[in-house]
Order: structure tokens, then C-alpha cells, then sequence
């Protein structure tokens, strides 16, 4: 972690340096009004809209920085921003990182812009074809850079500290903040017009920060919402966890593996959070067995116990049933023990026809099954269990057994007494 971080301070401290030196002029009273708006972007508290990704002012500033106080100001006020966030519990090298990437996004964004052909000298430009041509495409293009910069530096902070794939990483968050970075193009395009040929100077800040302020209250909405999802997810859990404890930690165990698989065969960040419920809730159903049957050994089970028992993903569809944010997991769990071979249940479908969340769960609740101890029968090894999944011939999704192979050796994978721990 410290090495990438400090590589990531040097590679900011050497365009620091090619910026001071041919990076042009440097205005002192315009750097500060951005520096101060920087600043209250990265001190406000965040909206969360996606696992990886807030909501946050400071990108569609350092976009305008790029036109309003070229390279040398904008890798100031991205440094500047990032190094006085007070978020709590923040370590010294993180504030290093995060100061490093803001001067590295800063920085890069204006120097596209120039590279381009952006003008440098904004205020005698006039017209919507000279303003488009002049700032409106090269700014695009130094949102671009600025997205990719961002993408690239968090992916790789991201695998040093969890071993997840890059591409799997710089993917979920072009993904998930490329429409955002759209609209700071739009917004960072008209601070540049309010700024100089509209001629109101700082006073335009003023003007952008209270449709911001409306954009970030629909954010928090919608963050809101997400965690209302989060909130219901663990009372269903929690549900579970009154009828079998044990469940409720194959299932969490699962859920993560899932995911991990999920990223793997890169599916989009919406299927990757469907997969995520379905492995939390794979065994949701087992509410609606009786506790006799649920706790007699597998031994003393006679043939109609264990169709109650062996029914529990289709009881567990129909008690989440109606709950929207859950209906394409629902699926998942109805159809995990379909065969992709077809031959499986409830309805024998098979390859492609069979749910994505429902394939991946199969093959990642399954291993957690055979590398966890139940009820006195002893967990095999993870090589051996999966080698047992690969000799299973059609009833797992070939590529979804080469992924959990894969993030298995990347993730590695421990098992206690307890139970299964990632």
C-alpha cells in the first residue's frame, strides 16, 4: 500500500514541477475562490449512490480549473481540496493518496484540455460555435482524461488493499460514475461561460453552487433509498437468524463469494448487487421449514421431510415476493437448484435460460456447503471441494466454476470451527 502510494506522490509531484514550468500563468485570487470551493465539496458529507462511488462538487470544479487557472492552479486546488478533508479516521498516507489524486486529476485534466487546443484566453472568445469549438470539445475531452484518471487510481488503490482484478475494478467505476462525469461536463462548461464571457468572475461559483445543492438533495434521496434497501435486507436476514444462526453465516459467506464471482465474469454493477441479495437471502426459505426438520440429522429424514427441506429456494421466492428492489434476485433464489445440464429443479432450465444470480449462487453456495462443518460432517479442503464442483458434470455453469477457481487463488480462503471466513 505504501509503495503505490508513494508512486502515486511522485507521479503528482513531477507534474506539479512540468506544470510550474510550462504550465503558464498562475492567478492567485481565482485558485483561492476554487480552493475555498474545493474545499466545502470535500468537507460536505458525501451521498453514497453506489458501492464504490459519492457524489462530490470537486470534479466539476477541477473540470472548470482546467480553463479558469490552467494546470498549475487546478493541480493546487486539487491537492489542496482532498489534503484538508475531515473525514474521520483518516490516516496520513490516505491524505497523501487523496492529495496526490486530486493534483494528478486536477493537473491532467488541464493539460488535455491545452494539448487539444483549448484556449488558454477564454474572455474574447464570443459565440456558441467559437465557445464549443474553443473550450466546449476540448473540455470534453479533459473530462474524459479526468474520469480515467480517477478510474485508473482507485482501481489500483483498490487492488492493493483487497487483491480484486483491476479491470473488474476500473470497469464498475466507469461504469458507475460515467454518467455523473457527463453532467460535470455540462455544469464545468457553463462555470467557464458564467466566468468569462458572461464576465461575473468569482460571483459565478455563486450561481453553480445552488443547482448543486439541489443535485446533491436528490442524491441523498436517493441514498437514502439504497439504504433503506440495506435496512430491509438485514431484517429478512435477521428473520433467518432466529430459525438458524448457521444459515445466516453461509449465507453472508456466500453473498461475498458471490460477488467476488460477480465481478469476474463482469457483469454490470446492477447485477453485480442483485447477485450480492441473492446470495445474503439463498437460504430465506428455510424460515418456512419446520424447526424438526430443519434441525433432525439428514440421516433420520424420511422422503417427504426432505422434499419440504430441498423446497426452501422456492418458499424463500414467494416470502420476498413483491418487494421490487429484490425481484431480480427472487429469481436467483427460485432457480438454484436448476442444473445446467437441465435437468434440475423447479422448471429444468438450462445453460443461458437459467437465471445469472441463480448460476453464480449455485456454484458459490455450494463450496461454502463443502468447506463448512455441518452438523458433524467435516469440511473438505478447498481444493478438493473444488475439484468435486469441476467432476460435477452438468449441473454448474462451466464459467462460473472457472471464476470462483480464479478469486479463490486471488482471495484465498480459510475455514474455522465456526464456520467459513473470507
Amino acid at each position: 500500500m505504501l509503495s503505490y502510494v508513494s508512486a502515486t506522490v511522485v507521479a503528482a509531484a513531477v507534474l506539479g514541477a512540468l506544470s510550474a514550468r510550462f504550465g503558464g500563468k498562475f492567478d492567485v485570487a481565482p485558485v483561492l475562490v476554487l480552493c475555498a470551493l474545493g474545499v466545502l465539496s470535500a468537507n460536505l458529507a458525501k451521498p453514497r449512490v453506489a458501492s464504490r462511488v459519492d457524489f462530490s462538487f470537486l470534479s466539476i470544479i477541477l473540470l472548470a480549473g482546467a480553463v479558469v487557472v490552467g494546470p498549475l492552479g487546478t493541480w493546487v486546488v486539487g491537492a489542496v481540496s482532498m489534503s484538508l478533508d475531515r473525514s474521520p479516521n483518516v490516516r496520513w498516507y490516505q491524505v497523501a493518496f487523496n492529495a496526490a489524486m486530486g493534483s494528478l486529476i486536477g493537473a491532467g485534466g488541464a493539460w488535455a484540455y491545452l494539448l487539444v487546443g483549448g484556449a488558454a484566453d477564454v474572455g474574447g472568445l464570443m459565440g456558441l460555435n467559437a465557445l464549443g469549438l474553443n473550450v466546449g470539445i476540448p473540455l470534453i475531452i479533459a473530462d474524459i482524461v479526468q474520469c480515467l484518471i480517477n478510474a485508473s487510481l482507485l482501481s489500483g488503490v483498490i487492488h492493493v488493499s483487497t487483491g480484486a482484478p483491476v479491470r473488474v475494478l476500473a470497469r464498475q467505476i466507469l461504469v458507475s460514475s460515467g454518467t455523473a462525469y457527463i453532467g460535470y461536463g455540462v455544469i464545468g462548461f457553463l462555470f467557464v461561460i458564467l466566468w468569462f464571457p458572461a464576465k461575473l468572475g468569482a460571483f459565478s461559483a455563486v450561481l453553480i453552487l445552488a443547482p448543486l445543492l439541489v443535485a446533491r438533495w436528490a442524491f441523498v434521496q436517493y441514498g437514502e433509498e439504497l439504504r433503506s434497501h440495506e435496512r430491509t435486507l438485514e431484517t429478512l436476514v435477521t428473520t433467518l437468524s432466529r430459525k438458524d444462526a448457521d444459515a445466516v453465516a453461509r449465507s453472508r459467506v456466500t453473498a461475498q463469494l458471490a460477488e467476488w464471482v460477480a465481478e469476474e465474469l463482469a457483469l454490470t454493477p446492477a447485477q453485480i448487487g442483485t447477485v450480492r441479495y441473492a446470495g445474503a437471502l439463498r437460504e430465506i426459505g428455510l424460515i418456512g421449514v419446520p424447526w424438526r426438520v430443519l434441525h433432525r440429522p439428514p440421516e433420520l429424514l424420511g422422503d417427504p421431510e426432505r422434499r419440504v427441506l430441498s423446497g426452501h429456494p422456492q418458499v424463500g421466492a414467494r416470502l420476498i415476493e413483491g418487494i421490487d428492489f429484490l425481484e431480480d434476485a427472487r429469481s436467483g433464489i427460485q432457480h438454484q437448484d436448476e442444473r445446467f445440464d437441465g435437468t434440475g429443479r423447479p422448471d429444468g432450465l438450462a445453460g443461458a435460460d437459467i437465471p445469472p444470480a441463480a448460476r453464480i449462487i449455485a456454484v458459490a453456495g455450494e463450496f461454502v456447503d463443502l468447506t463448512q462443518p455441518r452438523r458433524g460432517v467435516p469440511p473438505l479442503a478447498p481444493e478438493v471441494a473444488l475439484a468435486r464442483i469441476a467432476d460435477d458434470a452438468g449441473r454448474f455453469d462451466p464459467r462460473a466454476v472457472r471464476a470462483i477457481a480464479d478469486v479463490l487463488e486471488r482471495h484465498g480462503w480459510a475455514v474455522s470451527v465456526e464456520g467459513s471466513q473470507l
